[in-house]
């Protein structure tokens, strides 16, 4: 059985992208979510363990624009991460999804999660032609559900039966925000 020891936060959390030299931290933190939610996550641990980057490893790197990662930072120690990714096709510019959305569990019920989220959301809307942010969630998990839909998002579609895992189904719920209904 797993044993959370939940922290009590005295000093506040910082919110901001994560700099080209915290792309370590951010590689530890991304394989911890993995390990620990495998059914949170389409990517799997065993996979992307073996990478010597990881893609948002390469991305923080370079500080590309508009393909980031969101950190959540208590005493200067990465506890929590948001992905955004602008899609590269030209149709498609005007969207972009959040991707990667993990706090560590000793930090979780603090809105941390929701804060991540909306500086997330916040840092995509400073691209001036973006118009819409998806996401994608499934839909038994219901503290990340909450999260988004607090922040504004609205269920827009459904994959039923999207993975399985030792008999059971899990769906995907499709989520999207667009710029002028910004909670």
């Amino acid at each position: 059985m797993l044993t959370i020891k939940y922290i009590k936060l005295k000093e506040k959390i910082k919110y901001r992208r994560a700099q080209p030299e915290e792309a370590q931290k951010y590689r530890v933190l991304r394989l911890e979510s993995l390990q620990k939610y495998p059914m949170s996550f389409g990517s799997r641990f065993e996979q992307q363990q073996q990478q010597a980057k990881l893609s948002f490893e390469k991305l923080i790197e370079e500080a590309h624009p508009e393909k980031f990662i969101i950190g959540a930072f208590h005493r200067e120690q990465l506890i929590g991460i948001c992905g955004f990714a602008r899609f590269a096709d030209e149709r498609c510019r005007h969207r972009g999804e959040i991707i990667q959305m993990y706090v560590q569990p000793n930090y979780q019920g603090k809105n941390i999660g929701f804060h991540l989220l909306k500086t997330s959301i916040n840092e995509a809307f400073k691209i001036s032609d973006l118009e819409q942010i998806e996401l994608e969630v499934i839909s038994k998990l219901t503290t990340a559900n909450r999260i988004y839909q607090k922040a504004g998002f609205q269920e827009c579609g459904l994959k039923r039966n999207f993975y399985k895992q030792n008999g059971e189904y899990f769906d995907l719920k499709t989520m999207v925000l667009y710029r002028n209904e910004i909670v």
